[in-house]
């Protein structure tokens, strides 16, 4: 997928404006948000907020540490990360709508200090070599074809000791995946690599493996959970914005088949830690 494909398939137009009038229909004051205000809407991966709290201790983050959140959407994992940990925190997406939408959403939950959005591609990131303690990417691998490029991007922006974190989608049993999904809508922009693959492009980059682990059943346990607090939510209950809000249109669909494609074993979830 090239850049100008990548943000068709993800922009919308004046995306904060529509999360904005969301929240306000859901009851809440765009004015006075907090970061659980945000909860289902701004983790852009299987498990949400869950995932990302479930992998933070694995990062072994401080507050001393510059932490880099590649493919990091609207900004749910860096205000995340920088709150629970002290830690500065830059988000690098390719869709400038989220990366207007994140820093927007950092303001109002009063995290502007704290972290900042840029917009790039992390195949050539926009940052001087070692800048950073941490690398960490949630869902993003899927949209990159090349993942050597990208490899060797995160191998070159981290500093002496620092690790990069993955929690990544990949490729299963060789089976076609059903579409459209969240990250592709058609064949040629879905880019998912095998597990064997996309561990070898890490290591040729020069990065050394800590710790990897497939977390497929703990995903299906929590699509369970998902559709039944989905069944037992109130006829007039007034949800807070979910995802569904990123994934357009075809939001439904796109779920559907994520959890299709998850249950027949056609991906898998997975996860891992990298060294310098």
């Amino acid at each position: 997928m090239n850049s100008q494909s990548l943000q068709n398939h993800y922009s919308q137009t004046r995306l904060i404006d529509t999360i904005l009038k969301a929240l306000r229909d859901a009851g809440l004051d765009p004015d006075n948000l907090t970061r659980d205000d945000l909860s289902l809407l701004d983790e852009f991966h299987i498990r949400g907020q869950a995932a990302t709290r479930d992998l933070a201790p694995l990062a072994q983050l401080s507050a001393a540490h510059q932490v880099l959140d590649l493919g990091c959407g609207v900004g749910g994992p860096a205000r995340l990360l920088a709150a629970q940990y002290g830690c500065q925190v830059v988000g690098l997406d390719l869709v400038e709508a989220y990366c207007e939408a994140a820093t927007e959403l950092t303001r109002r939950v009063g995290q502007a200090g704290e972290v900042q959005f840029r917009q790039g591609d992390m195949r050539a990131m926009p940052f001087a070599s070692a800048s950073f303690d941490r690398v960490w990417s949630q869902h993003t691998q899927m949209n990159i074809p090349d993942k050597a490029a990208m490899a060797r991007e995160v191998r070159r922006v981290l500093r002496p000791g620092g690790k990069a974190v993955f929690y990544e989608v990949c490729a299963g049993n060789g089976d076609p995946v059903h579409l459209p999904v969240p990250w592709a809508s058609v064949p040629q922009h879905n880019h998912l690599c095998t597990v064997a693959e996309f561990r070898e492009h890490l290591i040729q980059a020069g990065l050394q493996e800590e710790l990897w682990e497939d977390v497929t059943a703990v995903a299906i346990d929590w699509l369970d959970g998902l559709t039944r607090s989905m069944n037992e939510m109130p006829a007039a209950a007034r949800p807070r914005p979910t995802l569904g809000l990123l994934m357009g249109a075809e939001a439904g669909t796109k779920s559907r088949n994520m959890a299709r494609n998850i249950r027949e074993g056609r991906v898998v979830v997975v996860q891992g830690v990298f060294a310098v």
